[in-house]
């Protein structure tokens, strides 16, 4: 059905694709898997008409066709749901899923009762938490995540090409959305999926396109090639078992760092209470938006708290803001770097200072060689890849802005790092390197609260793991509770075994 041959694209002197291929088959649902940088959305936005390709050929149903717009791309039966979605937050729900593709009557006017019929079936179908009239900018992002496939099938499309959608949602709303999306597959539709969630990609998919360095290695099928295979073809090199270099301490060896009381936040965390001892990593789990973001953001100043008391190493706290939070030692990492983290249209060393600049007086100088020389020493530690330290940070990859956003504490070494879904949207081997770096700033005292919407991650890294529901924390996993099971149950918030579960 659709068919690539030797794609290639250049954006000046970097090649983001250098030799792509690729097939797609009616009805197949085909990954798109490699490392940050690796081409993977230059490619889906070749084919989605974002980026026009510099060499190579597209051939659909045998014949070879240009894809030089949007429009174009439309036209020839290709949708796409993006990573960094195509909505509009000032306009409402329904609005969103028909925008480009507005029915209308000959007369010129909106078939309005068409709109609010494909708004109303698509949120039952994929339990988008929303109302047709809602505004975009009042749905969080899992639920926008969903309204941005619900935009793309609106048009009926032979191809879907989902790019890291699922990255802002949880299991329920992914396992929903599959469900409704292999419905589609039957009826003839193909999908390319790209993701970094292997656990997503074998469940979902039958078969794999490997990219590394802009260039087509593997072809797979998945039933028959192991997670480790994966990640050697996507990196080239053998996956590396290791554990920390720092042997876990006892807890009573470790002083209490942090104490929350009753911590209370809205209507969204209610009277929640936890300790974080010294180089110690807590995991944070729940499904979406049960309060972990809310009770986070309490923590770094950004959402005001109603009652209870924040303690840091014995004296009690009142943080009204970022900027008192980082006074007194605490750092903050979201996931959601477009809209949290990175500045996008300034430069490398700009993202990586910005917390050092910000903290020093308005009126400080910043010798221009000092700041290139600190910016050039973090980029080596998390071997960031860019043209330098000048490189404008929306010209990197996924992967390495979220390193920009990492690098940004290291030279503050904080006392306590929040970490709100710090790798969401980070390949595999990425991933690995800065949740050892978060191990390696435990070393020398950094203690850790550590959320994440993947629950292996946490399983890996947490050495306990407190879950919410409902905006309380109803379990607290250590031992030989540290488990996937144990984890999942709590979540629905089943905190007791049922019987006949044996």
């Amino acid at each position: 059905m659709l068919r690539i041959e030797n794609l290639q694209k250049n954006f000046g002197a970097v090649k983001a694709l250098r030799d792509a291929s690729l097939k797609l088959e009616k009805g197949e649902i085909r990954a798109l898997l490699g490392a940050n940088g690796s081409g993977k959305s230059t490619l889906v936005k070749v084919l989605s008409g974002l980026n026009r390709k510099d060499g190579g050929r597209i051939f659909l149903n045998e014949t070879d066709i240009q894809i030089s717009s949007p429009a174009v791309s439309k036209k020839y039966g290709i949708a796409m749901a993006y990573q960094d979605l195509s909505l509009i937050p000032e306009l409402s729900l329904e609005e969103n899923l028909v925008l480009g593709s507005e029915p209308g009557t000959s007369w010129g006017s909106l078939r309005k009762n068409q709109i609010r019929e494909y708004a109303e079936k698509m949120i039952e179908v994929l339990g988008i938490q929303a109302a047709p009239d809602t505004q975009v900018k009042e749905m969080d992002l899992s639920n926008q995540g969903l309204a941005e496939v619900a935009k793309a099938m609106y048009t009926k499309p032979q191809i879907l090409i989902l790019d890291e959608i699922t990255a802002s949602m949880h299991h329920d709303q992914v396992e929903r959305l599959f469900t409704y999306l292999k419905r589609e597959r039957e009826k003839g539709m193909s999908i390319l999926y790209v993701s970094h969630r292997f656990e997503e990609v074998y469940a979902f998919c039958e078969t794999a396109t490997i990219l590394r360095g802009g260039i087509s290695v593997k072809e797979v099928c998945l039933k028959e090639t192991a997670p480790d295979r994966l990640v050697y073809y996507m990196t080239g090199e053998e996956t590396k078992r290791e554990s920390p270099d720092t042997p876990l301490c006892a807890d009573e060896e470790r002083k209490l760092l942090l104490q929350v009381e009753n911590l209370t936040v809205g209507r969204q965390v209610k009277k929640v209470s936890l300790r974080l001892r010294e180089g110690e990593i807590i995991g944070i789990a729940g499904l979406q938006g049960q309060g972990q973001s809310e009770f986070l953001r309490a923590l770094y100043g950004v959402c005001a708290y109603q009652g209870g008391r924040i303690l840091l190493a014995g004296e009690e706290m009142k943080i009204r803001s970022p900027k008192d939070a980082v006074k007194r030692g605490i750092g903050f990492i979201s996931g959601d770097r477009e809209k949290e983290e990175i500045f996008p249209v300034r430069n490398v060393a700009e993202n990586l200072l910005i917390v050092e600049h910000a903290m020093k007086s308005l009126f400080s100088y910043h010798p221009a060689s000092k700041c290139r020389k600190a910016a050039l020493d973090i980029m080596d530690r998390l071997q960031i890849v860019a043209s330098g330290t000048q490189a404008q940070a929306d010209s990197l990859s996924g992967g390495n802005q979220q390193k920009l956003v990492v690098g940004r504490w290291l030279s503050r070494s904080p006392r306590l790092l929040l970490l709100d879904d710090p790798t969401k949207g980070v390949d595999v081997a990425a991933r690995g390197e800065i949740n050892r770096l978060f191990q390696e700033m435990t070393s020398s005292g950094t203690a850790i609260i550590y959320s994440s919407s993947d629950n292996d991650e946490l399983l890996e890294i947490a050495q306990k793991i407190y879950v919410f529901y409902e905006g309380e924390i109803v379990k607290e996993l250590t031992g030989q509770e540290l488990n996937g099971e144990s984890l999942a149950r709590a979540m629905l918030g089943v905190t007791e075994e049922v019987p006949g579960d044996e």
